[in-house]
Parts: structure tokens; C-alpha cells; sequence
């Protein structure tokens, strides 16, 4: 029965038209060997250190993929209250950046493990080896994959698009709002002019986790959660502020560096 429901979810969202729809997708191609770095702030407290570097295409599961990998590391003075040591690796199609792979290694404090999901959008399942799986709609992002999908879009201005975000068995159906205005942003990387993207998460199912997960990409970023990112007003749109939250409580993503090609 629940399989039945999922079907007529997903089937149903999968011929939605999403407001604005004369979108169209940039070329990709900016990204490549892009470097990014980020702080990230808790109660107004430095906690953490992220870095991003995306690889040219490889070939997985017989598709053009990028290759990202994102390491999180608490700072030491955060490192007193809790550990925060782990490693993405995310492989994204070329073309839609639709996730194709997620490699996971975990090291939290009362958290430690090592994961790997295979998505295949054909038959719109994910994957943890041969034991584990559920069902996700043909649109599914992971976080990072998101990401990078939201910056590769053409938008204008008030626009709305549509999709969904798995945040490891839990889904969420995903509205995308690019705010009218822009803002002068000041951050540790310089100053910007940026536009807003509001993302209201919507959980389509109430089942809960069978797993712990992970606090970057899985616990902020949750059903019910709302986000917010700053992107650049350029042809670059590079991800300047992600804010998170939950209930009353915000965490927030700062750009601190970022370089393109690859250096001698």
C-alpha cells in the first residue's frame, strides 16, 4: 500500500510544471576544478571548516559524472563539545546533475560509519548495498548535487522550480523561490552583489530514519527545514551564505575562499 502511495506521488509530481518554466540549464563546464571554502557559524560561534573541490568527469555506473568532494572538520575550540571529521564523496550526471553515487564517511561524536547510496532514477530507487532500500522520485537530488543544480539554472527573478531532495530515506518535495531584489552581501571572501533562493522543504512521508545520520547534509538540512542561499549576481552564481533553520535556531554556511582551473 505504501509503494502504491509513493507511486501516485511521484507520478503526479513528475508532470508538474513548474511556475517560470522557460528556465534553461547553463553550462557546466564553470565548475570544473572550482574550489570553495566555508565556515560555519552556530549561535554566532565559528564551529566549523568545509572545503569543496569539484574534479573533471569520470565515467560510473556508465554515465558522465562530476566528482565532488567535501570534507567538514569541527575547529578546535568546537572540537571540545562535539567531533566533526567527515568526508563526502558525491558523483553527479554531467548533464542533469541528477546524484548517480554518494560516498559517505562519518566521523562524529557518538556517530561513526561509512556509507554508500547508488541512485538509479530509472527505476527511481536508492540503494545501500544489497539490504537496504526505498523508493525517490525521478527529480531527486542529495544535498550537494542540489547545490550544484541551483547555481547551473538560468533564472530571473521571482521564479519558482520545483523537485525533491533525499536526505537519506526521508523525502522531501522541494520549492525553490528566487527572491525579486538583490543584496550587497559582505562575507570573509569579499563583497557581492547576490540574489536569494528560499527552498521550503516539505517531508512527503512521516517514516522515520531506520539510521543515525550525518549534521551537514542530512539533520539541517531535514524535512520541515527551510534554507536559504545567498548566490552571487554573476555568471559564476557562487553559493556566498546558506542559512539553515530549524525552529528558532539558524546555522549558516560563509564563503571564505574560492578558485577556479587548476593552479601550477
Amino acid at each position: 500500500m505504501l509503494n502504491l502511495v509513493y507511486f501516485i506521488i511521484f507520478g503526479f509530481s513528475a508532470f508538474m510544471i513548474p511556475q517560470n518554466s522557460q528556465m534553461k540549464d547553463d553550462n557546466p563546464a564553470k565548475f570544473l576544478d572550482e574550489q570553495l571554502t566555508f565556515k560555519m557559524e552556530y549561535l554566532k560561534l565559528n564551529v566549523a571548516l568545509l572545503s569543496f573541490h569539484l574534479f573533471d568527469t569520470t565515467e560510473i555506473n556508465n554515465q558522465k559524472a562530476y566528482h565532488l568532494i567535501v570534507k567538514a572538520n569541527s575547529t578546535p575550540t568546537a572540537g571540545m563539545l562535539f567531533m566533526l571529521n567527515n568526508v563526502y564523496q558525491t558523483f553527479f550526471n554531467e548533464k542533469n546533475f541528477l546524484p548517480i553515487k554518494s560516498v559517505k564517511k562519518i566521523r562524529q561524536k557518538n556517530i561513526k560509519h561509512d556509507l554508500t547510496i547508488d541512485f538509479n532514477h530509472q527505476k527511481q530507487q536508492a540503494l545501500i548495498g544489497d539490504s537496504i532500500s526505498w523508493s525517490i522520485p525521478a527529480d531527486c537530488y542529495d544535498y550537494f548535487s542540489m547545490l550544484y543544480y541551483l547555481r547551473s539554472k538560468h533564472f530571473s527573478k521571482g521564479d519558482i522550480i520545483y523537485f525533491h531532495l533525499d536526505s537519506e530515506h526521508l523525502i522531501s518535495r522541494v520549492e525553490a523561490i528566487f527572491l525579486p531584489g538583490q543584496e550587497i552581501l559582505k562575507i570573509p571572501a569579499g563583497k557581492f552583489n547576490s540574489i536569494q533562493v528560499r527552498l521550503i522543504l516539505q517531508p512527503l512521508n512521516d517514516e522515520p530514519r531506520p539510521w543515525k545520520t550525518d549534521l551537514l547534509t542530512n539533520r539541517l538540512a531535514a524535512p520541515g527545514s527551510e534554507l536559504t542561499i545567498w548566490l552571487s549576481n554573476d555568471k559564476y552564481r557562487l553559493p556566498l551564505k546558506i542559512s539553515y533553520q530549524q525552529s528558532m535556531v539558524k546555522t549558516h554556511l560563509l564563503l571564505k575562499s574560492f578558485r577556479r582551473g587548476k593552479q601550477d
